[in-house]
């Protein structure tokens, strides 16, 4: 998998890899970030580059060899600004992700992460409070000609053998819940809808599916 690095003002040299973990959950603001809140003493590494490991960790894997990481570090104060700069997801309602933070030497001579947020890359739709946001009303194929959203019930348009994956939420990136075997067609397509992805509902299962591999019941 081809991966871009980009390094500006300062030389960094390959350093070991290290996991740190972070606590702490994301708030949204205005400029399209959200803040990853950061414990104080907790995001502190002998080596500069192992204070942004968890940032680094889990890039998007592309068959279609895609993906890239772009790394840019430069002095700001008296400490250092990081833009990393993630792409090559398979989504399709975000392409990638940008984290931006700040790192300093503190007095005994560790590296420490004072601040770190994230800003989603859209692929569809648009940056709001951190979040990538869509219509949602559900593909052209599955509405009626009134305009409405067709909640019929859908048929699945996957191999006998196999089945369709169904998500938390709307991309390959959330988590697994459950799974819909060939010829299902008890399910409902519900009003919410990012890009491809809807989230559906059946006497058994709910969650997001991409409409890709739905076809209307009748």
């Amino acid at each position: 998998m081809p991966r871009s690095f980009r390094f500006s003002t300062v030389s960094l040299a390959a350093l070991p890899v290290a996991c740190l973990l972070l606590t702490g959950s994301a708030l949204a603001q205005d400029d399209g970030f959200r803040e990853i809140r950061v414990a104080p003493g907790t995001a502190v590494a002998a080596n500069f580059m192992d204070v942004l490991m968890p940032f680094l960790q889990g890039h998007p894997e592309s068959d279609e060899g895609n993906a890239a990481l772009d790394l840019k570090v430069r002095k700001a104060g008296s400490g250092y600004s990081v833009d990393i700069v993630m792409t090559g997801y398979l989504d399709d309602s975000l392409s990638g992700e940008h984290y931006r933070g700040t790192v300093i030497r503190t007095a005994s001579g560790e590296w420490e992460l004072l601040e770190m947020k994230v800003s989603p890359l859209c692929a569809r739709g648009e940056n709001v409070g951190g979040v990538c946001t869509a219509s949602a009303a559900p593909p052209a194929m599955f509405r009626s000609s009134g305009d409405a959203p067709d909640n019929r019930l859908m048929c699945v348009s996957i191999a006998r053998d196999d089945v369709l994956n169904v998500r938390k939420g709307p991309g390959t990136r959330h988590a697994v819940t459950g799974a819909l075997a060939a010829g299902t067609c008890n399910v409902e397509l519900s009003e919410s809808c990012e890009g491809s992805w809807c989230e559906i509902r059946s006497d058994a299962i709910s969650g997001w599916v991409n409409t890709r591999y739905l076809e209307p019941a009748n």
